[in-house]
C-alpha cells in the first residue's frame, strides 16, 4: 500500500468531519491559504496543519513515512513526559487510526498548538537588548539541565523546534526524542544539519544526544549578547543562528570561528576557544552543558574568569565528564588584560602649577598676623580702645581675602582656564537646549506615529465590521451548505450499506439449507460405502480363518486327554478338523467331559490366533474399486448440484455488492463535485471582496505615506538640530 503524499493529506484535511476519527478534530477548521486550501507546514518527515476547534487550537501531524515502531515510540515518550512533567513540553496524543485518505486509515499526532515565536525570530527581534538575550541564555541552560536530569534528549534541538513564549521556552516535534524506555534502539533521523555533530548517525541514540546542539545554541547566544553585529555579518536566521555544518566539519577554515577568536572582547574569544575544543570530541564524548564552565555575563564574570584562568576549564566538570575534556583541555586567556583598564594615577586629574610667585601673599599674611598680636599686647584690656580690636581683626582678614582673590585672578594659568570653563558651560547649555528640542521632536514623532496607528486601527476596525464581516458571513453560509451536502451524501452512503447488509442476510437462509441437505446426502452415501467395504473385509477375514482351521485335522493333532478312541468317537460324530469343533456340540459325544471339551477349545483357539495373525487387513483393490464405483456417480451428481447452488449464492452476493459499489461511486463523484463547488465559491467570495478591500488598502497606504512623510520631516529637523 502506497503511503499518502502531502497533496493527498491536503485533500483529506479539507473535510475534517470525514477525515478524522477524533471527535474534537472533526469539528475543527484548518488554516487556509488565500485559495481556500489547507495551509500545511511540510518537512522531511511530516506535514503539520493547524486546526481551530472551538476555543482550542491543535497541531495535526500527518506522517510522510511509515515506521513500524512509531506507535511504541510515542507511547514510551508520552509515558515519560507524563511522569516527569517538565514545563518545556506540550501534550500530545498518538492516534493510530487518525486520518482517512482514499478509504484507508493512517496514524497522526494530535499536539497542542504552540503560540509563540521561533527561537531565531525571537533572537532577531531582541538583538538590541543584551539583557533579554542574557536571560534567554540562562533559561536555556536551565532547560537543558532539567532535561538531562530527567534522562531525556530531544534529539533535534534547532530554531524550528524551540519556541519562546513570554520569555519561557517550549519544545515541539518529538519524533527523535530519547527516553530511558527506548534505550538500545536507534533513531530514525539525525537532526538539523546546522545544529548537530557532523559525525552523528542513526546509531547515536542516548541521553547525550542533545549535548552538542545545546552547546552550539548556547555559544551563539553568548556571542550575540556581546556582539549583535555577528547576526548580520554571518547570515543569522537563515536556517541557523550563527553556526553551520561547514563550521563544525572544518573549524580551521571557519570564518565564523576565526572572527570569534580574533574579536576584541575577551568573552567571545574565551567561548570560541571553549567551543572549538568541543569539536574534537565524538558525539558520545561531548560534555553536557550543565557540567562545563559557564561564562556569566555580569559583574561577577571577571572574578569567575580570573579564578578559572589558571585552573583551566576542568575544575567545574563532574568526574564522569572530565575524562573527555582532559583529552583536549581548554586554555582560557591570561587575566592580565584587566590591568589595561586601570588608570596609572588612580583616575586623578593632574595638578595645576601657578606661574606667579606666592611671596606677596605670604608677606601680607605675616603682616596681618603681627598686627593682630600687637593689638592684643599694646591696647590694655578693659580700656575703650580694646573694643575696636575685633573690628580691626575682621578688617585685616577682609583685606587678606580681597588681596588673595585679586592675586588668584591675576594668575595667568587661572585666567587661561577661565575661558574653557566658560566655553564648556556655554556648550553644556547649548547641549541641554538641543537635547530639549530633540526630546520635543521625538515626542512629536511619537505623537504622529500613534495618531497614524490610531487612524489605521480605526480603518481596520471599520474594514472588519464591514467587508471582512460580510465575507466571513457569506463564507460561513457557503461552508454550511457544503456541510449539509456532505451530511446528505453520508446519510445516503450509510443507507446503501444497510440495504446491502439486509440483502446479503436474506440470501443464506435458502442457500445454506440446500447446501446442508446436499452435504447430508453425500455423507450418507459415504457412510454406506464405508459400511460395505467393512463388511466385505470381514467376510474375507472369516473365510480366511475358516480355511485355515480346516487344514488342521484331529488325526494329526496332539491334544491332551484326547486319545485315538476319543478321536474315533469325534469322527463318528462329524468332528474331523479344527473348524468343526464346537464346545456345545462336542459335549454331546459320549466319553467327552468338561476337561476334554476345554482341551479341544484351547486347541482351536491356538489355531485361530495363528489364523488371525495372517488374515488380510484390506480387501483387494479390484473389489474396492467395484464397491466405490457403485456410489461415485451418485456423489458426483450431488456435489455438482451443491457447487451450482453455492455459485448461485455467490452470484447473488456479487450482484448486490456491484450495485452498491456503483451507488457509492456515484456518491463519491457527488462528494468530489461538492468539494469543487465549495472551492470555487470560496475563490469567488475572496475575489469579490478583495476588490472592496483594495479601497481600504489604498486608504491605509495613503495614511502610511503621510505618516512616514511627517516622521521624515521630524527626523530631518532632528538631524539639523544635532
Amino acid at each position: 500500500m502506497a503511503w499518502p503524499t502531502p497533496q493527498d493529506f491536503n485533500e483529506a484535511i479539507q473535510n475534517p468531519m470525514l477525515a478524522f476519527t477524533d471527535g474534537e478534530l472533526q469539528t475543527g477548521r484548518p488554516d487556509l491559504t488565500p485559495l481556500g486550501l489547507p495551509r500545511p507546514i511540510t518537512g522531511g518527515f511530516a506535514s503539520v496543519y493547524r486546526l481551530q476547534c472551538g476555543q482550542a487550537n491543535w497541531a495535526v501531524k500527518c506522517f510522510l513515512r511509515q515506521f513500524d515502531d512509531q506507535q511504541d515510540r510515542y507511547t514510551a515518550i508520552g509515558a515519560r513526559l507524563d511522569q516527569v512533567r517538565l514545563p518545556y513540553t506540550v501534550g500530545f496524543s498518538f492516534l493510530n487510526r487518525g486520518i482517512r485518505v482514499s478509504s484507508a486509515w493512517y496514524p497522526i499526532l494530535k499536539m497542542e498548538w504552540v503560540q509563540g515565536e521561533p527561537l531565531n525570530s525571537y533572537i532577531q527581534n531582541h538583538l538590541g537588548h543584551p539583557q533579554t538575550l542574557r536571560t534567554l541564555a540562562a533559561r536555556w541552560v536551565q532547560m537543558i539541565t532539567q532535561l538531562q536530569q530527567a534522562s531525556i534528549a530531544h534529539g533535534d534541538l534547532q530554531h524550528g523546534n524551540v519556541f519562546v513564549i513570554n520569555g519561557d521556552l517550549r519544545l515541539i516535534d518529538y519524533d527523535g526524542m530519547y527516553v530511558p524506555a527506548l534505550a538500545g534502539q536507534g533513531s530514525h533521523e539525525v537532526g538539523h544539519r546546522n545544529y548537530q555533530h557532523p559525525l552523528r548517525t542513526q546509531d547515536d541514540f542516548g541521553p547525550y544526544l542533545d549535548n552538542f546542539s545545546a552547546w552550539a545554541i548556547y555559544v551563539s547566544l553568548i556571542a550575540l549578547t556581546v556582539d549583535p553585529g555577528l547576526w548580520d555579518q554571518f547570515g543569522g536566521g537563515d536556517e541557523s543562528l550563527l553556526f553551520r555544518r561547514e563550521d563544525f566539519q572544518r573549524p580551521e577554515s571557519s570564518d565564523l570561528l576565526r572572527a570569534l577568536e580574533k574579536c576584541t572582547d575577551i568573552r567571545i574569544r574565551s567561548v570560541a576557544t571553549l567551543f572549538k575544543s568541543i569539536l574534537n570530541f565524538k558525539p558520545q564524548q561531548v560534555p553536557p552543558l550543565d557540567g562545563a564552565p559557564v561564562l556569566l555575563l555580569d559583574s561577577n564574570w571577571m572574578v569567575d574568569h580570573m579564578e578559572t584562568g589558571k585552573a583551566g576549564a576542568l575544575t567545574n566538570l563532574p568526574p564522569e565528564g572530565r575524562a573527555g575534556w582532559e583529552e583536549a583541555p581548554t586554555t582560557l586567556p591570561d587575566p592580565s588584560w584587566i590591568s589595561d583598564f586601570v588608570a596609572p594615577n588612580g583616575g586623578l586629574q593632574p595638578s595645576v602649577s601657578f606661574r606667579n610667585s606666592v611671596f606677596p601673599e605670604r608677606c601680607v599674611l605675616v603682616a596681618s598676623a603681627i598686627a593682630a598680636l600687637l593689638l592684643f599686647f599694646v591696647i590694655p584690656v578693659g580700656t575703650p580702645a580694646a573694643n575696636i580690636r575685633g573690628p580691626l581683626i575682621l578688617l585685616a582678614a577682609l583685606v587678606n581675602f580681597v588681596f588673595w582673590v585679586y592675586r588668584y585672578r591675576s594668575e595667568p594659568s587661572v585666567a587661561e582656564s577661565a575661558a574653557p570653563k566658560s566655553n564648556v558651560k556655554a556648550i553644556n547649555d547649548q547641549i541641554w537646549a538641543v537635547g530639549e528640542e530633540i526630546e520635543a521632536r521625538k515626542r512629536e514623532k511619537t505623537s504622529v506615529r500613534n495618531r497614524g496607528a490610531g487612524e489605521r486601527e480605526k480603518i481596520m476596525k471599520d474594514q472588519r465590521k464591514t467587508v471582512e464581516a460580510m465575507q466571513k458571513k457569506e463564507d460561513i453560509a457557503s461552508q454550511e451548505t457544503f456541510r449539509c451536502a456532505l451530511a446528505a451524501i453520508n446519510a445516503r452512503r450509510r443507507a446503501f450499506r444497510r440495504q446491502e447488509a439486509d440483502a446479503l442476510e436474506k440470501i443464506p437462509n435458502d442457500s445454506e439449507a440446500k447446501a446442508t441437505a446436499f452435504d447430508c446426502r453425500i455423507t450418507a452415501i459415504e457412510q454406506d460405502e464405508a459400511a460395505e467395504l467393512e463388511n466385505a473385509l470381514r467376510v474375507q477375514q472369516e473365510q480366511h480363518i475358516s480355511t485355515f482351521l480346516r487344514h488342521f485335522t484331529l488325526n494329526r493333532a496332539s491334544i491332551p486327554d484326547v486319545g485315538p478312541a476319543i478321536k474315533s468317537r469325534l469322527k463318528a460324530a462329524g468332528f474331523h478338523t479344527a473348524a468343526d469343533i464346537n464346545p456345545y456340540r462336542v459335549q454331546l459325544v459320549q466319553g467327552i467331559g468338561l476337561a476334554r471339551v476345554e482341551s479341544l477349545a484351547e486347541w482351536k483357539r491356538t489355531i485361530e490366533s495363528q489364523a488371525r495373525a495372517s488374515m488380510p487387513q484390506a480387501i483387494p483393490q479390484r473389489e474396492m474399486v467395484v464397491i466405490q464405483a457403485k456410489r461415485q456417480a451418485q456423489r458426483r451428481v450431488l456435489e455438482d448440484e451443491r457447487d451450482l447452488e453455492e455459485q448461485r449464492r455467490k452470484d447473488q452476493e456479487n450482484a448486490i455488492r456491484a450495485g452498491r459499489q456503483r451507488s457509492l461511486e456515484q456518491l463519491d463523484r457527488e462528494e468530489s463535485d461538492a468539494n469543487a463547488n465549495r472551492r470555487r465559491e470560496h475563490e469567488e467570495i475572496v475575489i469579490r471582496y478583495d476588490l472592496q478591500c483594495r479601497a481600504f488598502q489604498d486608504t491605509l497606504s495613503k495614511l502610511a505615506d503621510e505618516t512616514n512623510s511627517k516622521i521624515q520631516e521630524i527626523d530631518d529637523k532632528i538631524v539639523e538640530v544635532k
